[in-house]
């Protein structure tokens, strides 16, 4: 076998940023397109009306792709050098093919972004960064390509370069650098060039060649995905995988995940026979000193350093499908050699990954990017993506067709205990007229599985028509919508209650009467701010007397003493609090 150590490369641009032609220049100088390759896309060339040999037709494989002259697929091509062995991966440079360039990048050990220096950034270069950020891609290199249609100008490149930099400090990288190249004159590819002599980095090739191999790619802790039992006598019992992550020896203490049973590796056995030790990608059989009865989707462990084990993690989703997400529709949650039945149980928000808000909806769409809730059946082993890539990644495909929804990394372990929906919760949201009550209430609801919204407003016209406004009817309008709340939570729902409620008698006898799930949302903003904003047209009503017993004007309002939870919507902006109350739900829903 090939000692050399396997680089991944993926390259990820804007249409027309030279993506299939830096690719190609790159292969050319290195001496890795064989004769009938290079004679083939010479023929190519010339059909499309070129005078010219275009290197780019060497990755763009599909019939699509060289008539369109895009990219469609992921192409992936091989070559060395003495030191390394490269898969170079070109992915899409389309807003409609995000999908294909997130699983492109999901593997990569360096990844390549183009510019055009002739027109700088665009949306999809932003839209990559974010990915490759994401998916934690250890080496990031920005190529600021065709330098020789802006004659090398330093000042240009330093342009561009100043621009990204504003985006990414957004974002996450543990390695970025700029390079400036000409990909289809091969300046700065495999050496450096005289013609920017500004320029006093490596080459990329030189890079490439260079670069050290980020420790994320073989992390401590060891993980073997058990791919077969092997029983072929009753005299030998093995488990064939191959280490994603971490090493291990004869003798080190070993647990199974799921499950927790303890033994030690009695033998490590090879194709050229038995090992002392084994390391990351090795296929090996594994052979324990007791007799676990140990199957496929099974994680052997270090005792010492195990993975997470749970039914409900979070988790950032590219979707893949032109199907929309459905909440809690069946779907399968594949993870290394795991497989359970599961679903999608909370949508928490979609990401814009050109400006990186969140936008809170209902659904995602093909190649949207969300965070999301998934629940399985039965307990999966999954480590968190930032501690472990090998583990830490998970897909999404429907059960009956076998199409993959989606692809995506573990954010965040939830656990049993976590099970938002499982127990039931009644938030009770208070505050003047206008402060924001029912927005938060709806941006909480939405894309939530088992979440239902109690409206003063929306009750008053219906259910509680026949009441006023008086204290009293205040109170009645109070009892009747927390007897209403009381019976929804019971049912494993969360109810929001979105009404003023303006007395701490009303707000406490809401409290007796729903019980342990009950928590009070204080959404606080002064009389000066709602009546500035006055949505509604309704405090310059009551200020003209139009409106009798209007709280904040003609009736008091008594702000909780001891609320569960204060959002100040006067100096902070809806996601602020939405963020708030999102986080102490999941603090709520843990100790329920």
């Amino acid at each position: 076998m090939d000692s050399r150590p396997l680089v991944r490369v993926a390259t990820a641009g804007s249409v027309d940023d030279g993506k299939s032609t830096f690719l190609g220049r790159l292969l050319f100088e290195c001496g890795a397109i064989l004769t009938d390759q290079y004679e083939a896309i010479e023929k190519a060339s010339l059909q499309t009306g070129e005078i010219e040999v275009n290197l780019a037709l060497l990755t763009d494989g599909l019939r699509a792709e060289r008539s369109q002259k895009i990219t469609i697929d992921v192409a992936y091509r091989h070559f060395a050098t003495d030191r390394r062995r490269f898969l170079l991966a070109d992915t899409p440079g389309h807003a409609q093919y995000t999908r294909n360039m997130f699983t492109g990048a999901s593997t990569a050990d360096v990844a390549m972004l183009l510019i055009d220096a002739t027109k700088g950034p665009t949306v999809q270069t932003y839209r990559h960064a974010f990915i490759v950020s994401l998916l934690r891609v250890p080496h990031v290199v920005i190529l600021i390509n065709k330098m020789d249609l802006v004659d090398y100008d330093e000042a240009i490149y330093e342009k561009w370069v100043e621009e990204v930099r504003r985006y990414v400090a957004k974002l996450e990288f543990a390695d970025l650098r700029f390079l400036p190249i000409s990909a289809l004159e091969g300046t700065n590819l495999v050496s450096r060039s005289e013609r920017m002599p500004w320029y006093s980095g490596p080459a990329v090739l030189e890079y490439l060649d260079s670069v050290e191999l980020s420790p994320r790619q073989t992390p401590v802790d060891f993980r073997f995905p058990i791919q077969l039992a092997i029983r072929p006598s009753m005299d030998f019992r093995g488990y064939a995988g191959t280490p994603v992550s971490g090493s291990i020896r004869v003798g080190d203490e070993v647990t199974a995940l799921p499950g927790g049973r303890t033994s030690r590796v009695r033998a490590i056995s090879t194709a050229e026979g038995s090992r002392p030790e084994a390391t990351t990608g090795e296929p090996i059989v594994i052979e324990l000193e007791d007799e676990l009865d140990l199957v496929r989707g099974q994680t052997l462990v270090r005792t010492r350093n195990p993975s997470p084990v749970t039914t409900a993690f979070e988790g950032t989703v590219c979707w893949m499908s032109d199907r929309k997400l459905e909440l809690n529709a069946p779907i399968q949650v594949l993870a290394g050699t795991q497989s359970q039945v599961g679903a999608i149980s909370e949508l928490v928000y979609r990401i814009n990954p050109e400006t990186l808000h969140r936008e809170y909806v209902s659904t995602l769409e093909l190649n949207e990017i969300g965070r999301l809730v998934v629940q399985t059946s039965s307990p999966i082993c999954l480590d968190l993506y930032d501690r472990n890539r090998a583990t830490g990644a998970f897909l999404l495909v429907d059960p009956v067709s076998n199409e993959t929804l989606g692809a995506g990394v573990g954010t965040r372990i939830l656990g049993e205990a976590q099970r938002e929906n499982s127990a039931g919760l009644v938030l009770w949201f208070t505050g003047l007229s206008g402060a924001g009550k029912s927005t938060l209430a709806e941006a909480f609801a939405s894309g939530r599985s088992g979440a239902v919204i109690l409206d003063g407003d929306a009750l008053r016209a219906g259910m509680n028509s026949d009441l006023g406004f008086s204290e009293a009817d205040r109170t009645e309008n109070i009892r009747r919508v927390a007897e209403l709340a009381k019976v929804l939570v019971a049912q494993g729902l969360t109810v929001i209650c979105s009404l003023i409620s303006p007395m701490r008698h009303q707000r406490q006898l809401a409290r007796e009467i729903i019980g342990e799930p009950f928590r009070e949302v204080f959404v606080r903003c002064s009389i000066e701010r709602v009546a500035a904003r006055d949505v509604k047209g309704l405090y310059a009503k009551a200020e003209a007397g139009e409106i009798p017993n209007f709280t904040g004007i003609s009736a008091s309002y008594e702000p909780p003493e001891t609320p569960d939870l204060v959002i100040d919507t006067e100096q902070g902006s809806v996601a602020d609090g939405l963020e708030q109350l999102r986080e102490s739900v999941s603090k709520w829903t843990q100790k329920t």
